[in-house]
């Protein structure tokens, strides 16, 4: 791994074999920063869930990706708390996309990553009761 930060915006190579949420969460202790938001995340990933939230159960709907998956997209937000909550997007060698929700994932090869770091903002999450999950509040 290797990453530089300017002006709040950290850039970093992940690389193979690790695994994605723990090198964002190792990234973030080593910068002493609690928050922020990935705004790109393009290059390989492998073993991995995509979910789909269902509402009327209240529960996500997985599909286990094991095969390495072109990383198209990765976004998301970091809280104070360590939460991850990442959307992905990815196709195989049939060049067919599919995304969601993201679940675990390691690196195969190289994953580019964009970050933005707070130094002030608090990203937290609190329970909506109506909803019955665990919602972004920013502060």
């Amino acid at each position: 791994m290797e990453y530089k930060i300017e002006d709040n915006i950290l850039v970093a190579k992940l690389d193979d074999g690790t695994k994605v949420f723990d090198v964002m969460k190792t990234i973030m202790d080593e910068i002493e920063q609690n928050c922020g938001v990935v705004i790109s995340g393009i290059g390989m990933i492998k073993d991995f869930k995509i979910g789909f939230y269902n509402r009327k159960s209240g529960e996500y709907e997985w599909m286990e990706i094991n095969e390495p998956k072109e990383l198209l997209s990765l976004k998301g937000s970091i809280t104070e708390n360590g939460s991850m909550h990442m959307h992905v997007e990815v196709s195989g060698k049939d060049h067919k996309v599919i995304g969601g929700h993201l679940e675990g994932g390691e690196v195969f090869n190289v994953v580019e990553l964009t970050m933005l770091v707070f130094d002030d903002m608090k990203l937290t999450r609190k329970k909506d009761e109506e909803l019955d999950m665990d919602l972004l509040s920013v502060r």
